[in-house]
């Protein structure tokens, strides 16, 4: 993990002091792999802020994670509807999978009342969450996911920003690593 003031632009506040955590991910399939693993580290009201260019990965990553809640329906981009409700199996946890990206500010999402989905028994996944980082919750989990170089598609590197999570994030490292034998 490296401190934050190495980061270059990234498009929130970040604390003094807080670590991130970069990965690199070389296919859609180690995407989704590394939400499933992020999945495990998760428990009822975390939220998860997305941020990245279109196309980066955001909805791959959110796939993988609902695949590690046990979540029942299929994730898909939540492009033109504000809100897709996954419920969960068994133990598993329900994932509240938000697209931010027609809301003009955080003022418009609090109007509709969605603040209240951070307090249920799930998982809120919110793709553009910049838009609305005023109301986010203070120890949310910010991923930025970027597109590393046009040659590689496919390789994408997402840093980890989880505010009193070092240790969740190590464990994160080392499960990545444990999952990547030899690369």
């Amino acid at each position: 993990m490296t401190s934050n003031d190495a980061f270059g632009d990234i498009p929130f506040p970040v604390r003094p002091g807080l670590h991130a955590l970069h990965l690199v991910t070389t296919s859609a399939e180690e995407t989704a792999l590394l939400g499933l693993l992020l999945a495990n580290l998760l428990q009822p009201g975390t939220v998860i802020s997305l941020d990245g260019d279109l196309g980066a990965g955001k909805t791959v990553l959110a796939r993988g994670i609902a695949d590690g809640l046990g979540c029942q329906t299929p994730v898909a981009s939540p492009t033109f509807t504000l809100l897709m409700e996954h419920p969960a199996t068994g133990s598993g946890l329900p994932l509240y999978h938000f697209d931010v990206y027609r809301l003009k500010s955080g003022d418009d999402f609090l109007a509709l009342g969605l603040d209240d989905y951070f307090y249920r028994d799930g998982v809120c996944i919110v793709e553009w969450g910049t838009l609305i980082e005023d109301v986010l919750p203070l120890e949310t989990l910010k991923i930025l996911i970027r597109l590393t170089a046009p040659e590689t598609p496919e390789q994408r590197v997402m840093t980890f920003f989880w505010p009193d999570h070092e240790a969740e994030l190590a464990l994160l490292e080392r499960s990545w690593q444990d999952a990547r034998p030899g690369v």
